[in-house]
C-alpha cells in the first residue's frame, strides 16, 4: 500500500524557466546567452546541485565564460536573486497536493537542488504540511543514484515499497525503482492524468 508520496521539485511542484531572471536583468537580446552560460552549463548541476558550492562561489566561474565586462556584471546580478522568478508553482498542483494531504498521505520533497533551496521553498504550496525534505546539495548525493532514495527512507523511517516517487525524468524514476520505490513519470506534465492516477490510491 502506498502511504508516502515523494515529489521532485522542478517541473513537478514548481515550473522552472531560468530565462526569466535573465530577461529581467539583461533584456531579451542578451538573455539567452546569459542563461546558457549560467544555468544550462553542465557545471550548474555538477557544482550547485552537487553541493560543491553555492551561487556566490559560482559567480566567478560563470563570469569567466564572458569577455564583456557588462555581461560579467549581469552574471552577478542574476545569480543574486535568480530564484525570484525562475521558479513558480506549477498550475494545478496545489489542488493535487491538498487532496493527498487531506486523504492522509504523507508528502515529501526529494530534489536535485542547491543550498539556496530554502530561500524559495515557500513557493511550494502546503510545504508546511510536508513530512520531510531532502536536497541533493545538502546530502552530496544526486538522483538518480539509488543511495539518495535509500537515505530518504532511512532518515524519515519510510518503507520504500510504501513510497510513490513522482519525477519528470525517466532516469530518476529508474533510480527510485532500484531503491525499491514505486514510480510515476511526470514527463508529460499532464496534471489531470496524474490526478486520476493518484485518486486510485488508498492511503
Amino acid at each position: 500500500m502506498i502511504r508516502n508520496i515523494v515529489f521532485d521539485m522542478g517541473m513537478v511542484l514548481l515550473d522552472h524557466d531560468p530565462l526569466l531572471p535573465c530577461i529581467r536583468h539583461a533584456g531579451r537580446e542578451r538573455a539567452q546567452a546569459l542563461c546558457d552560460g549560467i544555468f544550462w552549463h553542465p557545471e550548474w548541476m555538477e557544482l550547485l546541485d552537487g553541493g560543491v558550492m553555492d551561487e556566490q562561489a559560482y559567480i566567478p566561474r560563470a563570469q569567466s565564460r564572458f569577455e564583456d565586462p557588462e555581461m560579467k556584471r549581469l552574471v552577478a546580478e542574476i545569480l543574486n536573486d535568480w530564484y525570484l522568478d525562475a521558479l513558480y508553482p506549477k498550475s494545478g498542483m496545489e489542488a493535487v497536493q491538498k487532496d493527498l494531504l487531506d486523504r492522509g498521505f504523507r508528502l515529501y520533497v526529494l530534489s536535485n537542488a542547491g543550498y539556496s533551496f530554502h530561500k524559495f521553498s515557500y513557493k511550494i504550496k502546503h510545504i508546511d504540511r510536508f513530512s520531510g525534505i531532502m536536497v541533493s546539495a545538502e546530502e552530496r548525493l544526486m538522483k538518480p543514484d539509488p543511495a539518495i532514495y535509500r537515505r530518504l527512507c532511512d532518515r524519515f523511517s519510510l518503507e520504500a515499497s510504501e513510497c510513490l516517487f513522482i519525477d519528470d525524468l525517466p532516469r530518476n524514476i529508474e533510480g527510485a525503482q532500484k531503491a525499491g520505490m514505486n514510480g510515476y513519470c511526470f514527463q508529460d506534465g499532464d496534471v489531470a492524468r496524474l490526478q486520476s492516477f493518484l485518486e486510485a490510491l488508498n492511503a
